[in-house]
């Protein structure tokens, strides 16, 4: 029994990388779009219930936004790190031991988020400011939705196993199906469509919720009835297994952390400059998010194909199709970047005619948006380094970021210069994720080889 014994396996250790990285991103790609799509879409029926439900949605969504960005991203990248590296060196014993303990830092992630997002909601929405309405829907919404996070985290964790053997086409089927009935218990929950019950935000959590479950019960058959040559069963502890989840997806939950800081900093830093200032920023801020799923629709499958190719010592191929895929995501988000910054009303008059939140917007789009390729060149990189098992310089990146936004944002507060300043400063604060992860490829972490053979001398 192999666990290489499939045409997707022997595609990501020895086809051609144009033709192996179509294959598996084009139906990655096509998925997170479709889902991008469905998050838009609760915010559209949110709004058709009214301003406060739709307060109420923003004030969630950052705690939605980090559970899927360390499920799928941060964790999930670790599980998929880990155990694709055991395929790629067809070790079936490790992969069994990898599943295992993915189910235990699951379970327990799932319980922190219920206890931190159920228990302490109310506490963490009245820091916030908002008014006691939009307060008492948002934690109608979050008990809800978090009181079922052990459906949701498995969702992630049944996702990251099909992930790391590289059955993207077959995700890509189950995520569009999967969006599709939650974009339409979305609509007929909320809003009451044909014979069903208006339930307002209770009806959009219950929609996210429901077909997750579902789908998680028909991915954890598909394993059971023998899809990959693993065993979902219980073993031993084993502690370098947990390192080996942990020292990609434990660092990479603190870049998860280190995006949301820098969001909420640059906005605080923004708002001096008055409410139309944020209003156009936050326009522009829901783009920014947009890059870093869209660099995960390429980057997501380098992680699983650079790992699979260090499990199995093709550190050249590794570093060939990581090249390619963030080359090919940086040329797509130079185009829109560019674009945008000279026809800035292409995405602005999506949200916004205030006319003064359209010229904040505008002026930040012309400065920051031709630095966009450079930091979805550096996501895509981000993505890919998580096959390597070698996070740090990674994650250097991102708080790189945050300091110099940090840094030099309160320096433009303090002596009350331009906004346009603040712009520039975020533009090159963007561009270093990609400077650093650029360098990092030529580090030891991704030249495994040369720092053997140093050894050896």
């Amino acid at each position: 029994m192999s666990l290489q014994d499939s045409e997707r396996i022997r595609l990501i250790l020895n086809g051609s990388i144009p033709s192996m990285l179509f294959k598996l991103a084009t139906p990655n790609m096509i998925s997170v779009i479709f889902m991008l799509v469905i998050t838009y879409s609760e915010i559209f029926f949110a709004g058709q219930l009214g301003i406060i439900p739709l307060a109420a949605v923003a004030v969630v969504f950052p705690l939605v936004s980090l559970a899927g960005m360390i499920g799928q991203g941060a964790i999930g990248g670790g599980v998929v790190s880990a155990l694709s590296r055991s395929i790629g060196s067809n070790d079936i014993n490790r992969a069994n031991f990898v599943v295992w303990h993915s189910i235990i830092i699951y379970s327990i992630i799932s319980i922190l988020f219920f206890v931190a997002f159920v228990g302490f909601s109310k506490h963490i929405f009245s820091l916030i400011g908002v008014e006691e309405e939009v307060v008492n829907e948002a934690l109608t919404y979050s008990r809800i939705f978090f009181g079922f996070s052990p459906f949701i985290f498995l969702f992630f964790l049944l996702t990251s196993i099909f992930r790391a053997f590289g059955d993207y086409q077959y995700l890509a089927r189950i995520n569009i199906i999967t969006g599709l009935a939650q974009l339409l218990l979305a609509g007929s929950l909320s809003l009451g469509w044909w014979f069903f019950p208006s339930l307002g935000l209770v009806g959009l959590a219950l929609a996210m919720i429901i077909p997750q479950a579902i789908t998680s019960i028909y991915m954890l058959i598909s394993i059971y009835r023998g899809r990959y040559n693993i065993s979902i069963k219980i073993t031993s502890l084993r502690k370098d297994i947990f390192i080996d989840i942990f020292k990609v997806g434990g660092v990479g939950a603190i870049n998860s952390i280190s995006i949301a800081l820098t969001i909420l900093i640059t906005t605080s830093f923004i708002a001096n400059f008055g409410t139309e200032a944020v209003a156009g920023y936050g326009v522009c801020a829901r783009l920014e998010q947009t890059l870093i799923p869209f660099a995960f629709g390429i980057g997501g499958v380098l992680t699983s194909t650079t790992g699979v190719n260090f499990g199995a010592k093709q550190f050249a191929r590794a570093r060939k199709s990581a090249w390619f895929g963030a080359g090919i995501i940086a040329s797509i988000v130079a185009i829109v970047g560019i674009t945008l910054s000279i026809f800035p009303s292409i995405w602005l008059n999506l949200f916004t005619e205030d006319p003064d939140a359209y010229a904040i917007g505008a002026l930040y789009l012309s400065i920051v948006g031709p630095f966009y390729m450079l930091f979805a060149f550096g996501k895509t990189l981000y993505f890919a380094s998580q096959g390597t098992g070698n996070m740090f310089f990674p994650i250097v990146g991102g708080i790189s970021r945050l300091l110099v936004v940090s840094i030099f944002g309160i320096l433009i507060i303090t002596l009350d210069l331009n906004i346009n300043y603040l712009f520039f400063t975020i533009g090159i604060a963007m561009s270093l994720v990609g400077l650093v992860l650029f360098l990092n490829m030529f580090g030891p972490n991704w030249n495994p080889e040369t720092k053997n053979v140093s050894l050896r001398k």
